[in-house]
């Protein structure tokens, strides 16, 4: 009973403090379109009104450009809630579909940001035209300085087209291997089995191997005596592999026997392997190796291990 009496309290501070602001910002959005004459217009409450104290009248005068600022940052926010549902209810599905929802949706982002930015300056006053004409020649000069993000960019939608690389995808991006949880206007995230994200840029995504497109095949290798009789090992693992694939639930199809992998120096190595999905790999690895070492126990199939001989020198001698 305390657990459940204590649950909702875990709300986090920040997520009422905003959600506060949020009904604060709608309030003021809903005033602002009611009191529109009064607000922007020349001959307004206050644009006109005079209290007798300069520093009053100034504050006075910028209520107008406060609320319209406000507006516009509700609206953006209000926007950008409402297209980035639709994007994620229209482009959900296949991982193809959900990629290019979430880069649709990284661009879209950008762009409001940067309209609402340029609405909120021109509230203000800002010679908006001036800006923009500028804003063309900086970015020309910045985008020479920035090639790479510009790289990244260009390659993240490539990679979204082409298709070769999608969320959910389990890949090997220069050795590291994990799941591709995001697919951004500059960056691939990659989670992997032990919750560490890596981050790689766009631009550096050369050469990766995509493991997810067809069934994995984990291989196990298991060694025996070089007494055992290796045709009795075989016919007993062959009798039993349909037994096996009911304890590997996730596996795709019945082990099976690849042969001899190699002749070491205390034992004869056989390699064993099974299809199963990539996410699944480690997993159905383990669960061979449990299954093999319990089946050759009950058929008194040993396994050999590292042995060391010692000889005593008689101390008479």
């Amino acid at each position: 009973m305390a657990e459940e009496t204590s649950t909702p309290k875990k709300i986090k501070r920040s997520t009422i403090v905003g959600l506060v602001f949020l009904v604060i910002f709608a309030a003021i959005t809903v005033l602002g379109f009611v009191f529109h004459d009064e607000l922007r217009s020349e001959d307004g409450w206050f644009n006109t009104y005079d209290t007798g104290i300069g520093f009053f009248n100034s504050i006075l005068r910028l209520v107008p450009k406060i609320v319209t600022s406000i507006m516009i940052l509700f609206l953006t926010l209000l926007v950008l809630y409402i297209v980035c549902t639709v994007i994620k209810k229209v482009f959900k599905g296949n991982p193809r579909r959900i990629t290019i929802g979430k880069l649709v949706n990284s661009i879209f982002k950008v762009v409001v940001w940067v309209v609402c930015v340029i609405a909120i300056l021109a509230a203000w006053g800002v010679n908006v035209a001036a800006l923009v004409a500028g804003a063309g020649v900086l970015t020309l000069i910045i985008g020479l300085g920035m090639q790479s993000l510009i790289a990244d960019v260009v390659a993240g939608i490539f990679l979204v087209c082409d298709g070769t690389l999608q969320v959910g995808d389990i890949v090997q991006i220069d050795g590291w291997r994990g799941e591709v949880q995001e697919i951004g206007i500059r960056n691939t995230k990659l989670i992997n089995a032990s919750g560490d994200i890596r981050v790689a840029n766009n631009s550096t995504i050369k050469v990766f191997v995509n493991q997810s497109r067809v069934n994995s095949f984990p291989m196990v290798t298991i060694g025996v005596e070089y007494g055992e009789d290796l045709k009795r090992v075989e016919k007993v693992f062959e009798e039993n592999r349909a037994a096996m694939r009911a304890r590997l639930p996730l596996a795709v199809d019945d082990p099976r026997y690849l042969g001899v992998d190699s002749l070491d120096a205390s034992s004869v190595n056989l390699l064993f392997a099974v299809h199963c999905k990539e996410g699944d790999f480690f997993q159905v690895q383990r669960d061979m190796k449990r299954e093999l070492k319990l089946l050759f126990d009950a058929n008194h199939i040993n396994i050999p291990f590292p042995q060391v001989v010692i000889n005593y020198r008689d101390a008479k001698n």
